[in-house]
């Protein structure tokens, strides 16, 4: 298994309706850290983010993220996803609907803004499964 792969053995925190957490750096250099909903395509993790969020401007200034999971039945197992982000118009909300299927929840009750939704895909450069 390469670096930058997905171990099997730890898959299934991706797979799980578990919120994750990604970080990205803001202008001023600091990490800014924040929980999301994400799934996987491949080996890719995707989520669904607006253009309003701090979270997504600073991906458009600096596209790296990583992306942190604890398994919940188990603190001392963890993975650990950074990578390089690109960001594609979701007009449909196609990859909206998929991720709240993936956390049981349905677009009729997202509370969530549906406004300027944008898929950010974050391929991994290096990954870290611990536990």
């Amino acid at each position: 298994m390469s670096e930058n792969s997905l171990p099997e053995s730890h898959r299934d925190l991706l797979e799980a309706p578990i919120p994750v957490t990604i970080a990205t750096v803001g202008s001023g250099g600091h990490p800014q850290l924040t929980a999301i909903w994400v799934v996987l395509d491949g080996g890719d993790v995707v989520t669904s983010l607006t253009e309003t969020r701090q979270k997504l401007k600073n991906l458009r200034a600096r596209p790296q993220a990583t992306v942190f999971v604890i398994d919940p039945n188990n603190p001392f197992r963890t993975l650990e996803v950074r990578g390089d982000v690109t960001i594609e118009p979701d007009p449909d909300l196609v990859t909206l609907v998929r991720v709240l299927g993936a956390y049981g929840t349905e677009l009729e009750s997202f509370q969530g803004p549906l406004e300027d939704r944008v898929t950010v895909t974050l391929r991994p450069t290096r990954v870290v499964a611990l536990g």
